[in-house]
């Protein structure tokens, strides 16, 4: 199964970084050079790209301590974690199984059926192999394995598995009391380090009160689950969790808030809209599970009426869903459980506490979907026919590892990636900003403006949008018209220290010296809320040069002496203050 999870990926170990937080987590991470003394206490502190996620920096600084900055490394690492939650399903489900009701021990998790004699074992773990393989080779996983910005996504996932399954040996069928404290703590120590990774488990102790009822029985389907005494306990075990989770989301809210722009306000997106979010979300990832094609890296948040149209019907056949799954609930309580247990794991991804610009993501769905692989296992259980449903099985996994490799191809490149996503998914202002990028890094200048001014066009107050016209304008030489993109972007950028050293350039190249001046003291003003491994020490470089030009030097000597500190910048700063101090011709 390993194997069979492994050949659909082959494809990321050729990839390369994308220029999409590859950049700034990877590439351009000063953090990830330091050393492991420095580099621990950071990973520990950090909110760093708006995420609390130590345990997936401990993996990213591995990787560039043994593998420098050579994508392969990283591929592969991201695919090994992928392997291994893999495998973790397959013993989930295997684990979940065993404690299904004897009665109905041919139609786990609560299917309807007759009772059947016990299965035998191999077709157990064939069918279990099967539901595991459905969702490790099903190409809704490439976006969290192919790309190394989501490393956290099989991280935290491994770790919730390990979680559920330590939970299951902790406890007995139809006891409230614990079988096994040391597996409860070992639960609790997993439920953590997934949390270390990424914040997926915010709702675990839903998930385990799901399974309390069922397969476990530990709670009935009742009122008397909450008001019998009997069991208290069964509650009380899950306050840790609920109290890591509810710690876990202070500690993620905090982080993401500290990014500008990050999260928006209920000004800029309403709580209708994103209730109307949340319920596109939840059948978003069942359809796509479903039928995955059309695989984008970019679903944008809509701005228009025919998209919020679209959510008004998906919002309607979720809710209807719930309620025809409540209604059976007792009748089908397998069903109930999986149902319930997806839409705790996705609703901490559902928008509510909307982040960033995307309206769903692939990589949502990679915890999310878990749950999926039991209605698989089940079906292939319930099957009265076994050899067309393995044959079926067999087909549709072939398929779905085809699609998967094809989608990893996607990834190859920012280029690929982007034109990619231009093509399949809805309009995206973030897919054509991305899209220029790579294209101007790939030499294609003019293409790249187009992209850039269609993206001024969907976002007319994205900042960076501006920012990045006025760059490729400046490129070209048309420098009124890229010093007029400067001024727009800058009234829009919350963090506006690169589209004012770059203002500061071009004025200091028309010898507008004091115009520069006055940009490049705005930026190393900016820096001086930076840590000191974040501060770019050019702008004082620059500083220091304009100053000295204008006449002003002891001002440049203050500024150019601060550059000389920065190892990028010293030997520049060094030769401009030899030239300031150096006697003209006059002698003096």
């Amino acid at each position: 199964m390993a194997a069979a999870t492994f050949l659909p990926f082959l494809p990321a170990l050729e990839n390369g970084f994308v220029n999409f937080d590859d950049d700034r987590l990877v590439l351009r991470n000063p953090y990830l050079r330091l050393p492991w003394s420095g580099a621990l206490p950071w990973m520990l502190s950090t909110r760093y790209m708006g995420h609390y996620q130590p345990l997936t920096w401990l993996s990213l600084t591995a990787d560039y301590s043994i593998a420098g900055l050579r994508p392969f490394a990283y591929h592969l690492d991201s695919l090994l974690w992928h392997i291994a939650a893999a495998l973790l399903v397959y013993v989930l489900l295997i684990e979940l199984w065993k404690r299904t009701p004897p009665a109905i021990s041919h139609t786990p998790l609560g299917m309807p059926g007759e009772p059947q004699a016990v299965t035998p074992d191999s077709r157990v773990r064939a069918c279990a192999a099967a539901g595991a393989l459905f969702w490790s080779v099903h190409p809704l996983r490439v976006e969290s394995v192919a790309w190394t910005a989501e490393r956290r996504d099989p991280i935290s996932v491994v770790f919730l598995l390990l979680a559920a399954i330590a939970y299951l040996f902790s406890v007995e069928i139809g006891r409230a009391q614990l079988k096994s404290v040391r597996w409860y703590w070992i639960s609790l120590v997993c439920l953590l380090g997934s949390l270390f990774a990424k914040a997926w488990g915010l709702t675990f102790f839903v998930t385990l009160l799901a399974l309390d009822v069922y397969p476990l029985r530990r709670l009935p389907f009742t009122a008397a689950a909450f008001t019998d005494s009997r069991y208290r306990m069964v509650w009380l075990q899950k306050a840790p969790m609920a109290a890591i989770g509810v710690a876990a989301g202070a500690l993620a809210w905090s982080a993401q808030h500290s990014q500008p722009d990050t999260m928006p306000t209920l000004s800029q997106w309403p709580l209708t809209s994103r209730l109307l979010q949340a319920g596109y979300g939840v059948c978003f990832y069942a359809w796509k599970t479903l039928w995955p094609v059309r695989l984008s890296v970019m679903y944008e948040l809509p701005a228009n009426q025919p998209a919020a149209w679209n959510l008004w019907t998906m919002s309607t056949i979720a809710i209807v869903a719930a309620i025809f799954l409540a209604v059976r609930a007792r009748k089908n309580p397998g069903v109930f459980t999986i149902g319930l247990v997806y839409l705790a794991t996705v609703s901490p991804v559902l928008g509510l506490a909307q982040s960033g610009p995307q309206l769903v993501a692939d990589r949502y769905a990679y915890a999310s979907s878990v749950p999926f692989s039991a209605l698989v296992m089940t079906g292939l259980m319930k099957a009265r026919r076994p050899a067309f449903a393995a044959s079926l099985a067999v087909i549709c996994t072939i398929a779905l590892a085809a699609a998967t490799w094809r989608q990893t191809g996607f990834w190859h490149d920012s280029l690929t990636l982007w034109s990619h996503a231009l093509a399949v998914g809805p309009p995206s202002y973030t897919a054509h900003l991305d899209y220029g990028q790579a294209l101007r890094a790939d030499g294609r200048l003019d293409e790249a403006l187009t992209q850039y001014r269609m993206a001024t066009v969907m976002r007319p107050d994205s900042g960076n949008a501006w920012y990045n016209l006025a760059n490729a304008l400046k490129a070209k030489g048309r420098l009124d018209e890229a010093e007029t993109a400067y001024r727009t972007a800058l009234l829009h950028l919350s963090w506006k220290v690169d589209a004012q050293v770059n203002l500061g350039n071009l004025y200091f190249n028309r010898r507008q010296l004091p115009a520069a001046i006055d940009q490049y003291r705005a930026a190393t003003t900016a820096l001086a809320t930076l840590p000191p491994a974040e501060v770019s020490p050019e702008p004082f470089l620059y500083l220091g040069m304009a100053l000295a030009d204008n006449g002003d030097r002891a001002a440049a000597l203050d500024a150019l002496n601060t550059a000389r500190r920065y190892p990028a910048t010293r030997a520049r700063a060094e030769r401009e203050l030899e030239r300031i101090r150096a006697p003209d011709s006059s002698g003096r």
